[in-house]
């Protein structure tokens, strides 16, 4: 009965939500439905209790600290006494060490095209590895993955931990056409005493909109501000949380737009429409997006509960999406379930990877923390070292004191003028330099200890750099174990992203391939979109089982070597021994998989238009120079050689016997006119 009256209406009063969990029959087990009213509890209070740790902890504001930094901004300061600016000049350290990293993290992550590969597991086809191997790529290029890595992974960098969403997207959307309105045909014209094919039609065209089916993988990266993660995460893998908040704002339009999907129960247009009044529907505000009171906010948007528009229709909303292994729960504005269902993933749809853990933390070490002090030391060395400049260009003064001698405590500046007894009257103060070379050498220690801390250098691969004296760099062993330190360090940072966010990712994908995609929409695209003439069964690809890996770093390397290996495997096995011996076992080579290995190596795209299929006058050439044609042929031709022989012979033995008879015909027509000649013929 509880819960028919708690699942009686999904909105509740503002405020609502705070209570304790007091009733048994709050509690839903896993798999069974969840009040709406405890949802809305469970959320509000668990962000709550998320928000409040953030704070507590100090985060907020190491955040802001750290974007300061990479800002390099130093607030303008002025000389006591005076309106003359003081040096406020930034070190972009931070900066300079996030942009030199990011590059390189890019370039070996992507370094091939596709960046992974698939090996399928036991009765699995191979064909079928290679055909979702292009899927899955195709489908990453049109999400835009790779700008999603990159931005996360700068997250990553500058405040130590990354973190992406993913999911599945399927809706319909308009695009025009332009077609004829009276297509063209081919016509057969008489020409002379030829037949000439000619278009017949017009070239008024029409616009046409045609739906299309948009049904593709989601994935995004997430400010760090905007996804409130478990407390109780001892990890740096979001994956293993009891919860995760997703703090989204949207206006009315986006909200509308969830309204197809499968598991929201989105307000009517109307009740929308109300949300936005009275005027204090206001947008509940993130504490951990409100701006700081500094003056380095220029470079940043509006936060995202505040209004960039008076278009009502515009406004922003808070949604918070709460994920568990088991349901999700999705309140608009803290007090209406739009979405009270199982998890449609079995799993938190996020992933995350920090640059440098923290035993027992969820949060990481990032360049801001890590090289952070030494930026703070440089500017200070050097907007010291040109105030100290400055006032030797723009010396003090010494004067004779007067009668009327102020007692105000004496401040430094440029152009300042102290009263002393000294009967010179005025005269410049001196004073000592601070010395440049002892600044350059300052500045340049603290450049190799932020090195050696985030590997941006190939100067700090082994800590320092060796001596004059260190023979080090002679020998190119020498360099190579120089130069390997940086590269080792930056490829554990790859394979930990590899271990916790790219192969995860292909996992997912490839599991809402078979959940969400169609045979006949698999075929269109590797047909269509990828020009593969995949002959096999799409349920191969759908149920196929594949062990994803990463083609970075280390794994390129192998890769390298399987290319320089490919001539000797080939000589070995093609050689006469070799398949003679497979033939006595029952087996053979298969040519055509050693050349999709070629191709699997080498990387080459054009693997379907120079593997083509025989056409059948290639069947007849073939089958006319096969060994045993022209064996036949041979045999023919030596059966009409001798059957031209034997005809000859009977010509040859036609002809001799025609001549024997025409010359006993001659010679009998000769003895009969002798006769006659002699008055003895005929009587």
């Amino acid at each position: 009965m509880l819960l028919e009256e708690l699942n009686s209406k999904r909105t509740f009063p503002q405020g609502t939500g705070y209570e304790e969990i007091t009733e048994p029959r709050e509690i839903a087990w896993p798999g069974d439905p969840q009040p709406d009213k405890t949802a809305l509890k469970l959320v509000l209070q668990d962000m709550a209790l998320a928000e409040t740790w953030i704070q507590s902890q100090g985060w907020l504001l190491e955040w802001q600290q750290q974007e300061r930094l990479y800002l390099f901004k130093v607030p303008l300061r002025m000389w006591d006494g005076t309106s003359v600016p003081r040096s406020h000049l930034g070190m972009p350290l931070v900066y300079e060490h996030v942009e030199s990293i990011l590059p390189q993290l890019m370039t070996g992550l992507f370094a091939d095209d596709p960046p992974f590969n698939s090996k399928p597991r036991p009765n699995t086809p191979m064909d079928a590895a290679r055909a979702n191997d292009a899927l899955i790529s195709w489908e990453l290029k049109q999400i835009n993955a790779r700008e999603e890595f990159r931005l996360g992974l700068k997250y990553m960098l500058l405040h130590g931990i990354g973190i992406w969403k993913w999911g599945w997207q399927n809706y319909t959307k308009k695009r025009t056409v332009y077609r004829r309105r009276k297509p063209y045909k081919w016509e057969a014209t008489p020409v002379g005493a030829s037949i000439k094919m000619a278009q017949r039609g017009t070239n008024d065209i029409k616009k046409v909109e045609i739906e299309d089916e948009v049904n593709l993988p989601v994935f995004e990266h997430r400010n760090i501000r905007h996804v409130l993660v478990d407390p109780g995460l001892r990890s740096s893998d979001i994956r293993k949380a009891r919860y995760v908040i997703d703090l989204q704002y949207l206006n009315i339009l986006q909200l509308d737009e969830l309204r197809g999907y499968e598991g929201y129960d989105i307000p009517s247009k109307e009740d929308l429409r109300k949300l936005l009044f009275p005027a204090e529907e206001t947008p509940n505000m993130n504490p951990l997006e409100a701006p700081a009171l500094n003056l380095f906010q220029e470079f940043e948007a509006m936060p995202r509960w505040q209004k960039s528009t008076m278009d009502k229709m515009q406004q922003p909303l808070e949604v918070a999406e709460y994920w568990t292994n088991d349901r999700v729960y999705t309140v608009l504005q803290r007090k209406t379930i739009i979405r009270n269902e199982p998890n449609p993933h079995g799993r938190i749809p996020f992933f995350s990877v920090a640059m440098s853990d923290v035993l027992d933390s969820f949060f990481g070490i990032g360049v801001g923390m890590l090289v952070g002090n030494e930026q703070r030391m440089q500017q200070g060395v050097i907007n010291t070292f040109l105030d100290d400049l400055s006032l030797n260009l723009n010396g003090m003064f010494l004067r004779k004191r007067g009668a009327n001698v102020l007692t105000q405590q004496l401040r430094m500046r440029p152009g300042g003028i102290i009263d002393a007894d000294d009967e010179k009257g005025v005269s410049v103060m001196q004073r000592n330099p601070i010395p440049i070379a002892e600044t350059q050498a300052v500045l340049a220690a603290s450049d190799a200890r932020a090195a050696r801390r985030t590997a941006a250098s190939e100067q700090a691969v082994q800590g320092s750099m060796p001596s004059a004296k260190s023979s080090i760099t002679r020998t190119a062993t020498g360099v190579s174990t120089l130069t390997s330190g940086t590269g080792t360090r930056l490829q554990s940072i790859i394979e930990q992203f590899a271990y916790q966010v790219f192969v995860p990712l292909l996992d997912a994908i490839h599991e809402m391939n078979g959940a969400f995609l169609r045979p006949e929409q698999i075929n269109k695209i590797l047909t269509k979109e990828l020009g593969i003439a995949y002959e096999g069964d799409t349920l191969d690809l759908i149920n196929g089982q594949f062990d994803f890996d990463m083609l970075a770093g280390a794994r390129m390397r192998a890769k390298e070597s399987q290319r320089q290996t490919l001539p000797l495997l080939y000589q070995f096995l093609l050689t006469e021994p070799v398949m003679n011996g497979l033939q006595q076992v029952g087996k053979k080579i298969n040519i055509a998989e050693m050349v999709n290995m070629t191709f699997d190596v080498t990387g080459w795209p054009n693997r379907s238009t120079l593997l083509q299929d025989l056409t059948p006058a290639d069947e007849q050439r073939i089958q006319a120079n096969s060994p045993a044609a022209q064996q036949q042929a041979q045999l023919q031709h030596q059966a009409q050689m001798e059957q031209i022989k034997t005809n000859n012979k009977a010509q040859l033995l036609d002809q001799d016997t025609m001549g024997k008879a025409g010359q006993l015909v001659i010679r009998h027509e000769l003895m009969e006119k002798d006769r006659e000649g002699f008055g003895l013929g005929g009587k």
